[in-house]
């Protein structure tokens, strides 16, 4: 796994080639995950709370695309206050204060799973989110953003924007015919 697939996540996920995430770049934040899973390896204490800091901000990161990719589908109001949290949270300076800015306003999560069945693609993203939640390892992390990547490679960001096109597609029906009821 590699930065660059963390980055193109995000690019997708906000539709853009520099989505304002991370202060320090997408890239940053997954080395510096890298890094303390490295130093981790020989010191205990203050090296593992590094470890554990570093590995929620990458697990943020890829809750927030999956988030974002899920508004952009489903373009929910309530919703945009669950990006908010994930943004707020990376803001704190270790994962207690991560911990308090989401517990704060968890409730804001529920809004997620409005309407989520009206688009079975908006479903497959919450349940990729559900597991970002969930994972506790940079493997899964990975795995979850080369799922998402697929995933997200697959959408039909158009498909719910215009719906009123659709019916433009629709052939007219036969005055005789209908004047014949």
């Amino acid at each position: 796994m590699s930065a660059r697939s963390f980055e193109l996540l995000l690019e997708t996920a906000f539709d853009s080639p520099t989505p304002h995430v991370f202060e320090e770049g997408a890239a940053t934040v997954y080395q510096e995950l890298e890094r303390a899973l490295r130093e981790a390896k020989f010191s205990k204490g203050a090296a593992r709370e590094h470890l554990s800091f570093r590995f929620e901000r990458l697990r943020l990161g890829v809750a927030i695309a999956f988030v974002k990719a899920f508004l952009r589908l489903a373009d929910n109001e309530k919703s945009k206050e669950v990006l908010e949290v994930l943004q707020e949270a990376l803001t704190a300076k270790n994962t207690r204060e991560i911990d308090k800015i989401v517990q704060k306003r968890i409730a804001s999560f529920d809004n997620l799973y409005h309407e989520i069945f009206v688009n079975p693609q908006r479903e497959e993203i919450l349940h990729l989110f559900e597991q970002t939640l969930d994972a506790g390892t940079k493997e899964e992390l990975d795995e979850l953003i080369l799922d998402g990547l697929d995933l997200l490679s697959q959408v039909d960001w158009n498909a719910d924007r215009n719906p009123e096109e659709d019916d433009d597609d629709i052939e007219p029906l036969d005055e005789d015919f209908l004047k014949s009821l």
